[in-house]
């Protein structure tokens, strides 16, 4: 019983570990002084220890869809990263991989469940950055198209995370290219 025990729980080990880093990378680096830039860094010998090195960004957002309302997580990748990430690369993904563009996103299934939502429909998202106007600073509101959806395997993830173009996310955080972090997989 107790062989039967341990290898039951290695078995959920592994399998826990892997969604974990299915989904996210395996380092991630941020830049504190100068911006990271992969052209330099290609010319270096990471590139015999990384498949992929990926820029980034993310911000916290608020999702307004009806009478609902959702704290989420937006990360931001280029059409062409998103693309090479290994959790849209499974079976799993519905919709078209190359369509993360300027208004739209990717959400998780449990998402799109709690909020009863499909691909196609229309959500607003409020930034946690705001525009600064006469009477005061405001957040902002920008409406995107459900392009896709993703399942990482793992509910929280799903239901708690979403992606959009990198571009679309510096501007609607206010961030700057140079706050881009550099995603590495092993």
């Amino acid at each position: 019983v107790l062989i039967i025990v341990m290898s039951v729980m290695n078995g959920f080990r592994t399998e826990l570990i892997n969604k974990i880093v299915g989904f996210n990378a395996h380092i991630t680096v941020k830049p504190y002084e100068n911006k990271i830039n992969i052209e330099d860094l290609t010319k270096t010998k990471i590139n015999f220890i990384a498949k992929n090195l990926i820029l980034s960004n993310s911000g916290e957002a608020i999702i307004l869809n009806k009478k609902n309302s959702k704290g989420i997580i937006l990360r931001g990748y280029s059409k062409k990263d998103f693309a090479n990430l290994k959790m849209i690369n499974n079976d799993t993904f519905i919709g078209n991989k190359k369509n993360l563009i300027k208004n739209n996103i990717s959400i998780g299934k449990e998402l799109s469940f709690s909020l009863n939502l499909k691909i196609g429909d229309k959500i607003t998202i409020m930034s946690s950055s705001g525009i600064e106007t006469l009477i005061g600073n405001l957040p902002k509101q920008k409406t995107f198209v459900i392009s896709s959806l993703f399942e990482s395997g793992l509910a929280d993830f799903d239901n708690n995370i979403a992606f959009i173009n990198l571009d679309t996310l510096d501007e609607f955080f206010n961030l700057d290219n140079n706050d881009r972090n550099l995603e590495i997989y092993l």
